[in-house]
């Protein structure tokens, strides 16, 4: 368990800096396994090395690529999983130095096991009605206390758990369990770290936990998880509007709603083999987006009545081409919203992936997730087919481009006319 002492004291910098080493270490083994895929292997391939031996060599050097493409996925997570405890932390201390700061302002005293003591003054010991208010307000500081000790607590827990997880990966063979498993965990409890700073409390202990953060960590928190601000009593108004969005379209939710639903494929609206079209879709009609054109409109988004039978609701005309297939969909929503860059992504956009055109003419808009969470510019997405929930495109693009898939990435910020 993390003491309060500990956490007042901690040197929050130097977790940081393991997670850039970390993400270093990513970097160059990244670099190397580029040079070996992209230029070394192809000249080696292409007749360099010839006959048993030569095949033997060149199988032997496609061995090591996949074992370094495999040491730089798991560096990565360790970096995603440092990263998430290194938010944690700064948000938890942030939150605990504001309470003490307010307690000795007020001449609260605190123990060194973090218990927070009445003032010891007259006007406290012989006016009854200032010993309530003393009283309530040195309540109110012990949850702010207590529930900064407690999500550091957590957060080092998850973390360590995760970590002896990943020391664990050393004999790992297969790349694409490094990426969607050990990545995809570790981009997940990143997320995941970042939210159980968020405190259950009255509204006037969030008012005073959200006050009390500098900017940065509102930022942070803001990006990475909207939906754990937008309903929370004590959090300041334009706060949850500009969370929220404009219009019947609630960004926020979306987020949330996808990220409770990204493996639940055995859903209603999960019908379509290839279905991540449609769960982008269903995502934004459950958080308020409302249908727009109509059945005989060409510029339409909708979905009709479904009857629950699978077979029916498949090919029996329910939707819109916008509504599940992603090259529609691109267009629909560019065209009802607004194209964005990756650094202007926000929770709640939409990302698609085209293959560009050998011609350089429009490619192959194939693949479409919704934006659920930004941490340090990093878009984490949340999508089915293969289900993965806020998923780290800046950890999965580069390993992508290893086996020649070079997509161009669109988001876009649909709006509401509702």
């Amino acid at each position: 368990m993390v003491s309060m002492a500990q956490l007042r004291d901690l040197d929050v910098a130097a977790w940081q800096t393991g997670a850039d080493e970390w993400r270093a270490r990513y970097t160059n083994l990244l670099s190397t396994v580029t040079y070996l895929h992209e230029d070394l292997d192809p000249r080696v391939s292409a007749g360099a090395w010839t006959g048993p031996a030569g095949d033997a060599a060149i199988a032997h050097l496609r061995g090591v690529i996949n074992g370094l493409e495999i040491d730089a996925l798991e560096c990565q997570a360790v970096s995603l999983v440092l990263s998430g405890l290194t938010h944690a932390f700064r948000i938890s201390q942030n939150s605990l130095r504001s309470a003490l700061g307010a307690a000795r302002l007020d001449d609260f005293p605190v123990t060194g096991d973090g218990l927070v003591q009445l003032p010891d003054t007259s006007m406290a010991r012989h006016d009854p009605e200032f010993a309530e208010s003393a009283r309530v307000q040195r309540d109110r500081l012990q949850k702010l206390v207590q529930q900064a000790v407690d999500a550091a607590t957590l957060a080092d827990r998850k973390a360590y758990e995760m970590l002896d997880h990943l020391s664990q990966q050393t004999f790992q063979t297969d790349a694409g369990a490094a990426l969607n498993e050990d990545v995809g965990m570790a981009s997940k409890l990143e997320v995941d770290l970042i939210a159980a700073t968020v405190p259950d409390g009255g509204p006037d202990e969030v008012a005073a936990w959200w006050a009390g953060l500098p900017p940065e960590d509102q930022q942070t928190l803001r990006m990475a998880v909207p939906w754990a601000l937008e309903n929370l009593p004590g959090i300041p108004a334009d706060v949850r509007s500009a969370l929220h969005g404009g219009g019947s379209y609630d960004r926020a939710a979306a987020s949330k709603w996808a990220i409770d639903h990204w493996n639940d494929a055995e859903a209603s609206y999960d019908i379509f083999e290839n279905n991540c079209t449609n769960f982008v879709s269903a995502t934004l009609a459950e958080a308020g987006m409302k249908e727009q054109g109509g059945y005989w409109s060409d510029d339409s988004w909708w979905e009709g009545p479904q009857t629950g039978n699978r077979w029916l609701d498949l090919h029996g005309g329910s939707r819109s081409a916008s509504w599940a297939q992603a090259f529609q969909s691109y267009e629909f929503w560019r065209a009802h919203g607004t194209e964005v860059t990756a650094e202007q992504a926000q929770p709640g956009d939409i990302i698609y992936w085209e293959t560009p055109a050998a011609d350089g003419g429009p490619g192959d808009v194939h693949h479409s997730a919704m934006v659920t969470a930004v941490v340090d510019g990093d878009l984490r997405y949340t999508q089915h087919n293969i289900d993965q929930v806020n998923a780290s495109l800046g950890a999965r693009a580069p390993i992508g481009a290893l086996g020649g898939g070079h997509d161009v990435v669109h988001v876009v910020r649909p709006e509401s006319d509702g």
